[in-house]
């Protein structure tokens, strides 16, 4: 009797430690996978389609940006913009008071984004943008380059209709310029004064 109590000691004795084992293999394997959700980024691409349709979709804008597990997004947006004279002169943008002026704007905008409230982000913004305004008439141009700071606050939706990753963002940035663009005569127009320039963005992309 002693015997056998000693052998089926020892088969329980492995049978626990065999389903210890296992536990723990289960739990090596649950933890990896929360450390790979956790660690999981998502990358995307858009169009900006609010630039360019208000400026006749010349040259381009766009973005490229990673999204991260917790949704913070760090993304970089390029904006290499034909202006038309009829957008610069509009109460909407008040670049140009008067007409007879077009531009080309290029910018480089770096920008971290936090969520704040389902589907609304807040985020902090640094670059570089290149400001060029001529006279269509009179042999009359100015350029200016200066580095930028800001904030922007947006809207992003993801997998419009029911389209997996397709998004679009809206989003208004505020950027300071820290070496500002003064007040500028072209012809019987003005350039106005560029420090604290604010836009609208609308992008379309994907989502990978």
């Amino acid at each position: 009797m002693k015997k056998i109590a000693s052998i089926l000691v020892l088969c329980f004795c492995l049978i626990n430690v065999v389903c210890q084992q296992k536990t723990r293999r289960k739990q090596d394997l649950s933890n990896n996978k929360a450390i790979r959700d956790s660690c999981a980024i998502n990358y995307f691409i858009a169009y900006g389609l609010g630039e360019m349709a208000f400026n006749q979709f010349q040259n381009f804008s766009g973005e490229i940006g990673l999204r991260f597990k917790n949704q913070h997004m760090l993304r970089f947006v390029y904006n290499n913009i034909k202006a038309t004279e009829k957008h610069l002169s509009s109460n909407f943008a008040n670049a140009v008071d008067g007409h007879n002026v077009r531009g080309l704007i290029k910018s480089y905008d770096l920008i971290y984004n936090i969520p704040v409230y389902k589907g609304i982000y807040a985020g902090a913004l640094g670059g570089y943008v290149n400001d060029y305004y001529e006279h269509t008439e009179l042999d009359e141009s100015v350029e200016h380059f200066s580095p930028t700071l800001g904030f922007s606050v947006g809207y992003r939706d993801t997998n419009l209709f029911k389209v997996k990753g397709l998004y679009y963002y809206f989003e208004l940035p505020f950027r300071f310029y820290l070496n500002p663009l003064e007040e500028t005569k072209l012809g019987d127009s003005t350039v106005n004064r560029h420090f604290f320039v604010n836009n609208i963005w609308f992008f379309i992309g994907f989502q990978f």
